[in-house]
């Protein structure tokens, strides 16, 4: 990727303090010249300058980019775009799920927060049925549960927890992260879902 291109993807106005990250940028802060010429790049050749600037706009609540990126979802195009800086995993999709929370929190700010609820569901839903298999945290899902109370989300976490339960070595810290939080939920649940598989809390350092 160019320098041009690179900056205008990833850059931080010089007045901003509040965050090194575009994707966490306030849209009052993004000029609409940016916006538009990132607008433009949805029509790009190039599927990874696509999935950037659905990802980059998504975040900022653009519809636009949330209509790509949800086609790219649909479409199963979303892979190895990202890769974890230390461990090589594909992360591709832990991105999208940000992508797709940020969007809901714009909406949300400008009072479209349920409408923007149930767009992102199926999506959102998605990307933890993946995490069942893959290696990408979704630990940014809790906040919409335990903040916000989005209980639609609670059979999948716990599905996802009775999948990955299974598989310590390859998953522990999500099954740490997801075990902190459902005990908060449902202890109960948890409790069986333990005992099922002759595991215990202390094996997780809880």
């Amino acid at each position: 990727m160019d320098q041009n291109l690179s900056e205008l993807l990833f850059s931080i106005p010089v007045d901003v303090d509040y965050t090194t990250i575009s994707t966490d940028l306030d849209l009052e802060d993004i000029p609409l010249e940016r916006i538009n010429k990132i607008k433009d790049l949805l029509k790009s050749s190039d599927i990874y300058i696509v999935f950037q600037a659905a990802r980059i706009l998504t975040s900022w609540g653009v519809d636009d980019g949330f209509d790509v990126l949800v086609n790219l979802c649909e479409k199963n195009k979303l892979k190895e775009f990202i890769d974890h800086r230390l461990y090589g995993y594909d992360e591709t999709y832990l991105h999208v799920l940000d992508a797709f929370i940020s969007y809901w929190a714009n909406k949300s700010d400008k009072g479209c927060g349920e409408q923007a609820r149930e767009k992102i569901f199926p999506y959102v839903s998605k990307i933890i049925l993946l995490s069942n298999e893959q290696s990408f945290p979704i630990r940014a899902i809790f906040v919409l549960v335990e903040k916000y109370h989005y209980d639609e989300y609670i059979p999948l976490l716990k599905n996802h927890l009775e999948m990955i339960i299974k598989n310590q070595s390859d998953q522990y810290w999500k099954i740490f992260d997801l075990l902190k939080f459902l005990i908060k939920i449902d202890p109960i649940f948890v409790e069986s879902t333990l005992k099922k598989n002759n595991k215990r809390l202390v094996d997780y350092g809880l």
